[in-house]
């Protein structure tokens, strides 16, 4: 497997500045990137983005109706200007934050359980019977495409490990419990995939806005 990970610590907006190729899918994400590291993304049949949901209206409600705040709101809006067209999927886990972030995608979110075995959805009497694995095949079965994926700061991880390796996810911030720091807000954890595996690009703050 190819494991490649690019952390981009440039300034986004000098980034942007810079020459994008304008038959890219999705030009505003991809003006993030600095020029001389966009070849692998461009050549890429594959992307998945995955996104810790957007901060939610309060730090100490984690139950699965829990919903974002009016901050979280806007950086939902930031991540669907930068996405720009529908993306072909979109998964999250069954909380209510992440799948509100996940509708930055434009189109369905597909709800998997937050934790294997937990069926609990986000509206009350909701119940989740599709796991994580299965968004993971769904993913690995697909030809081209994009995915976006709302996530937790612990399953962000998962996804990362996956699919681009432990090493990777380490690099991308993820602790030895697998776990993104508290204050990892608006990050886009961007996997790329070819023939060659998949390489992992990090967007630190790329949709987070100012509260």
């Amino acid at each position: 497997m190819k494991i490649t990970l690019t952390l981009i610590i440039a300034a986004l907006g000098l980034a942007a500045c810079s020459g994008v190729a304008t038959d890219f899918e999705r030009p505003e994400l991809l003006a993030l990137v600095p020029e001389d590291m966009r070849a692998d993304i461009i050549a890429a049949d594959r992307h998945v983005l995955v996104v810790r949901h957007a901060i939610k209206v309060s730090p100490d409600c984690n139950d699965m109706d829990c919903p974002l705040s009016p901050r979280g709101d806007a950086m939902v809006e930031r991540l669907a200007d930068l996405i720009g067209a529908p993306v072909e999927r979109a998964f999250s886990s069954a909380a209510c934050r992440t799948s509100l972030t996940a509708a930055a995608g434009g189109i369905d979110v597909i709800p998997h359980q937050a934790i294997d075995g937990y069926a609990v959805g986000c509206l009350e009497g909701e119940t989740v019977s599709r796991l994580r694995s299965d968004a993971f095949a769904e993913v690995e079965a697909a030809a081209s495409g994009w995915t976006l994926v709302g996530e937790h700061s612990n399953t962000s991880c998962l996804w990362i490990s996956a699919h681009a390796g432990e090493a990777a996810a380490g690099r991308a911030g993820c602790d030895a419990d697998g776990r993104l720091s508290e204050d990892a807000y608006g990050d886009i954890f961007w996997l790329h995939g070819s023939a060659d595996g998949w390489s992992l690009t990090v967007l630190p703050g790329a949709f987070l806005v100012d509260g």
